[in-house]
């Protein structure tokens, strides 16, 4: 009997040790592949509207777009219709997705309204439904994101991930806050743990995972081998090469000011010939603030960057940066190590 995809595919989550979240407007090729060669496992799109995918939106569409070279990616896609949702998956396996994410976390407002995101927390059985829903769509296995509960109060995470599991999903991440907390207060790991004891598929970790040690931590509590990491990358996508440096003995590698201005400088490019200069020098934008938090006087230098007309201008910029902190010459060779 041959083997269906979601069932041959799920090895990925068994054998991975740290992934990069979706992250609506941070997550795109370019990114993803910076990441992908700095040890990230696999990766995800930024959170895809189902009903944009069938529809056939740009917008919807050109989150589909892959470099080569790229880790294992899955399509995150949201909505509340589960035919919609079994028919954007489809779309999603065609343009080679290596799986599809269905998320269920989402704590956003206009999402929220659609009944899309977080708002399936409070209707498990249509969750359960959409899942098995997609799950017969595609050959690829499906995963699920999902938050501790629609509030404090309302925590169900544990009935939600025995649901995914009915409906075949092949992993769960669970970002252990509520859809009320948004991204404040602490990360619960304890419930990550009780969800890993709960079901028999694996739990990917998500939340407050922003160095080494808080892998280790999380991993401790956890049980959980596996990691997902959001807004830890931002700014410092090696942290994936050091936890899997650290996972084999080897220890945390201190990244060099000339390294990171490398890696500032192959993002824009990256960008660029992704989307085109104009589009790339506007885009980096918002990266500025986290590549150059650690430094004395980044507002300065992010103002400047931030108000670049073009790649020139930005080279301009971080050379003059160089220069203010001593540094000689570009170390291209490091920035993706």
């Amino acid at each position: 009997m041959a083997i269906s995809g979601n069932a041959a595919g799920a090895g990925l989550f068994e054998r991975s040790r740290v992934c990069l979240a979706p992250m609506a407007g941070y997550g795109d090729a370019p990114f993803r592949l910076l990441c992908s060669e700095l040890g990230a496992d696999f990766t995800f799109t930024g959170m895809v509207s189902a009903d944009g995918l069938v529809r056939g939106g740009r917008r919807s569409l050109d989150l589909l777009r892959r470099l080569d070279g790229e880790a294992p990616v899955g399509i995150q896609i949201f909505g509340a219709n589960p035919e919609t949702l079994a028919s954007a998956a489809r779309i999603a396996e065609r343009s080679g997705a290596s799986f599809v994410d269905l998320n269920f976390g989402c704590p956003v407002k206009k999402v929220i309204r659609k009944n899309g995101g977080a708002a399936m927390l409070r209707d498990l059985a249509l969750m359960e439904r959409i899942a098995r829903e997609v799950v017969s769509a595609v050959r690829v296995p499906v995963t699920a994101k999902i938050r501790s509960g629609w509030s404090e109060a309302e925590q169900n995470y544990l009935e939600a991930g025995e649901a995914l599991e009915r409906a075949g999903a092949a992993a769960i991440t669970l970002h252990p806050r509520s859809r009320s907390a948004g991204f404040a207060g602490e990360a619960c790991w304890e419930n990550i743990r009780a969800l890993r004891e709960r079901v028999s598929i694996p739990v990917i970790a998500n939340g407050d995972i922003r160095s080494v040690a808080d892998y280790r931590e999380m991993a401790r509590v956890t049980g959980c081998s596996l990691a997902m990491i959001g807004r830890g990358a931002l700014g410092n996508p090696w942290i994936f090469r050091d936890i899997v440096s650290d996972a084999r003995g080897l220890g945390e590698r201190e990244v060099a000011p000339a390294e990171l201005f490398a890696m500032v400088e192959r993002h824009l490019l990256l960008e660029a010939a992704f989307m085109g200069e104009w589009a790339a020098v506007r885009s980096m934008r918002k990266f500025y603030r986290w590549y150059l938090r650690s430094y004395d006087g980044a507002r300065r230098w992010r103002v400047l960057l931030c108000t670049a007309e073009s790649i020139a201008d930005v080279r301009g910029i971080i050379d003059d940066l160089r220069k203010e902190l001593g540094i000689h010459g570009r170390d291209t060779a490091q920035a993706a190590s």
